[in-house]
């Protein structure tokens, strides 16, 4: 690509910020400026945590850029030492889901870093006692009742979790598995009462299914964090989204529909019109988006850079349900891999 047409791209999609979101140039610029800074952690991820991969090297890069910070390299490694620690070598708490931890944990201030660390073992603990298998899905699960829920509350947390796991079960026991052990925490954590849940949870299925646009575990996630959300009028505006992406051929990737579920989407069609500003930016910026990057995930990485920079009350759980989808999504391909290897 030449010099003049790569500026050409730039300035074409400037325009198109500017025209699409109907704010100021300061809109623009924040927008621009989160891509720049995506595009410069992923390079600082790929350089100092190399070992973590590609995936995890970009989700880093988006959980920092979030915050607007670069990512802090030695207060990770230093949480890594800790964790490992504290845990056994066949803990839960290794592998890739200690590298998403450490990223998450390193977010907070680090007055709360080692309340965080406590509670969340405490939280596993209480978690592995009520019957739940330690798995990654788990560990985040623990982390995030750790982070957001209130230490003393930890039992009822749980209970609740678990009531809401069960109701689950007994609805949709083909398609409830770990990945929903995150969403379950947080209908806990948020005291939406199991009434509510089980009053919406079928109607908000099948109103979802109806769309025919994705696989039933799929369908499941965007469901369950719709209820967190707790809005039916943002369940349209999501829905229309992800039927605008399917119109246009723009792939998303099954694994993240529940962070779908809870972002905010005033406009739906306005959105995607900046998503796929935002992916033909990343691929300039960076081959590694246009050539070598699932566009799938691609695809979610647009979709977050635009909803940090279109919200602004709404944030919680956002970091933590890409997270969930990063878990998935490295499951998929792992499994993948090893099916293709027996074949």
């Amino acid at each position: 690509m030449s010099q003049k047409h790569s500026i050409i791209i730039v300035k074409s999609f400037i325009t198109k910020l500017y025209k699409l979101t109907g704010r100021d140039k300061g809109m623009e610029k924040f927008l621009v400026d989160r891509i720049d800074r995506t595009v410069d952690n992923y390079r600082l991820a790929k350089e100092y945590l190399k070992n973590d991969g590609d995936i995890l090297n970009h989700f880093a890069s988006l959980v920092f850029s979030h915050y607007e910070k670069e990512i802090p390299i030695d207060r990770i490694k230093e949480i890594r030492k800790e964790i490992k620690a504290a845990t056994p070598r066949m803990s839960p708490f290794r592998g890739d889901i200690l590298y998403i931890i450490s990223l998450l944990i390193a977010t907070t201030d680090k007055e709360i870093q080692q309340e965080i660390i406590e509670n969340m073992f405490s939280a596993m603990e209480k978690l592995e006692e009520n019957g739940f298998r330690p798995c990654s899905h788990l560990v985040l699960t623990a982390y995030v009742i750790g982070r957001y829920g209130n230490p003393r509350k930890q039992d009822d947390i749980v209970y609740k979790l678990k009531e809401s796991y069960i109701l689950l079960k007994e609805k949709y026991n083909n398609i409830t598995n770990e990945d929903d052990y995150l969403l379950c925490a947080l209908w806990s954590i948020n005291n939406i009462e199991m009434k509510v849940v089980n009053d919406f949870i079928e109607n908000v299925y099948d109103h979802v299914a109806d769309y025919n646009v994705r696989t039933k575990n799929g369908v499941q996630g965007l469901s369950n964090a719709i209820i967190l959300n707790g809005s039916s009028g943002q369940m349209y505006r999501n829905m229309e989204f992800l039927l605008q992406l399917q119109k246009r051929d723009i792939k998303i990737a099954n694994q993240f529909l529940p962070l779908v579920g809870v972002l905010s989407n005033t406009n739906p069609r306005r959105t995607v019109d900046l998503v796929e500003g935002v992916i033909e930016d990343l691929c300039d910026k960076e081959a590694e988006y246009e050539f070598y990057l699932d566009k799938g995930f691609r695809t979610i990485i647009a979709v977050v850079i635009v909803s940090f920079c279109t919200i602004s009350d709404k944030r919680r759980y956002i970091d933590e349900l890409l997270a969930h989808g990063v878990i998935s999504f490295i499951n998929s391909k792992n499994k993948g891999i090893f099916e293709e290897a027996l074949s």
